[in-house]
């Protein structure tokens, strides 16, 4: 169960085993993935969960989520800014905040810039 801000919120999540996310799957997307956590979970009060189709990473909020796609990772963070430039493929405000997707297929996707990216969405949240 997952806790809310205030009392009269709710909300549905389906918790799902990790493995499920990457049957028929890609094996490079969990190398991708282990990487990424490997990198994230040493940073202070992080929560890692899973649903039905995605892999949640929380700090104070959301501030990473991966959904394992047919042949690619989908990486949504967020910043203050709107991020245009490609590798970037969408960029929208949501509230008072920007959601940024990129995609990652292969280790060699995942660049010091784009942990830069992760890392400031976890400071911003």
């Amino acid at each position: 169960e997952r806790d809310l801000k205030k009392e009269n919120q709710w909300h549905v999540c389906i918790k799902a085993d990790l493995n499920t996310l990457f049957e028929g799957k890609p094996k490079e997307l969990e190398f991708v993935f282990d990487k990424i956590l490997s990198e994230v979970y040493d940073w202070d009060d992080i929560i890692v969960s899973n649903t039905a189709k995605a892999i949640m990473f929380v700090h104070r909020q959301t501030f990473l989520v991966i959904r394992p796609k047919s042949k690619f990772l989908d990486l949504q963070f967020y910043s203050k800014d709107q991020q245009l430039c490609p590798p970037f493929y969408k960029s929208a405000q949501v509230s008072k905040k920007f959601e940024n997707h990129f995609s990652v297929s292969t280790l060699e996707d995942l660049s010091p810039a784009l942990m830069k990216y992760i890392r400031q969405s976890y400071d911003f949240l």
